[in-house]
């Protein structure tokens, strides 16, 4: 569990509203650079929320198509090494991709047999509560979350490092990621969906929207892709059938 007291700092700040005029101290978040490398090469810099580093390290290598499985990872100061067993799988270089850092890699489709229900939407929605947020406004939330129960929380300033770092945690952990739903506050263009392809993970969940190529990716690699979550309403945009008691569509 991050401290979430160690991403955030206070700054002093000035308020206008219907009292007025005031001095007062506010709480915004921490954001770092760091720079990744993978197996001694260089990948790239991320700015992110200086925690869960090593499983940021991990779930980037994974959801980006770097690696086949992580040996280690060691943090040194703003350095996140990662060493692993690599794919063997073209790429496009690292680009950036609404946002975040990207490899333009896919390396395979989702192949699972998972199903969901209904009421499991509602239950990851229900976890993706970020004191972060709560307290700065400037933080997103992911969750792993996998036979009833969330095995892997994060909160970050960016949308693309929480999946990392859940995905990173989990497979740190050895959890199976293709009994997974990644649930997300985020969007979830084509450079969001294609990280839960990439690492096995069936079934995505976000409050947010989606875009066309998130949705013509996760049509095309066998991801569920449920979004718009809110207030028990959901839209699916692909694979629905891995969803139980959704009944038949009216219209």
């Amino acid at each position: 569990m991050e401290d979430t007291g160690s991403l955030l700092v206070r700054v002093d700040a000035v308020r206008r509203d219907e009292k007025g005029v005031s001095a007062f101290v506010d709480e915004v978040c921490l954001e770092r650079t760091y720079t990744l490398s993978f197996n001694g090469a260089a990948v790239g810099a991320l700015v992110a929320s200086p925690g869960m580093l090593r499983e940021l390290g991990a779930g980037f290598a994974i959801s980006e198509g770097l690696a086949r499985s992580v040996e280690d990872v060691e943090v040194d100061g703003s350095r996140i090494m990662v060493r692993g067993t690599a794919v063997e799988a073209p790429g496009a270089g690292v680009t950036g991709t609404s946002g975040g850092l990207s490899t333009g890699r896919i390396v395979g489709a989702v192949a699972s047999r998972v199903r969901i229900d209904v009421e499991d939407i509602a239950r990851v929605m229900a976890s993706i509560v970020s004191p972060l947020w709560e307290r700065t406004g400037g933080a997103h939330c992911s969750v792993l979350y996998k036979d009833g129960e969330v095995v892997a929380k994060s909160s970050d300033v960016g949308r693309h490092n929480t999946v990392d770092k859940v995905i990173g945690s989990g497979v740190l952990a050895g959890v199976d990621l293709s009994g997974c739903v990644l649930g997300c506050t985020g969007r979830q263009p084509a450079g969001m969906v294609v990280k839960a392809v990439n690492a096995g993970i069936p079934v995505i969940v976000s409050k947010a929207a989606t875009t066309d190529e998130g949705v013509r990716l996760a049509r095309a690699h066998g991801v569920t892709l449920v979004c718009r979550a809110k207030d028990g309403a959901f839209n699916v945009y692909a694979h629905p059938e891995r969803i139980r008691g959704l009944g038949a569509s009216r219209g």
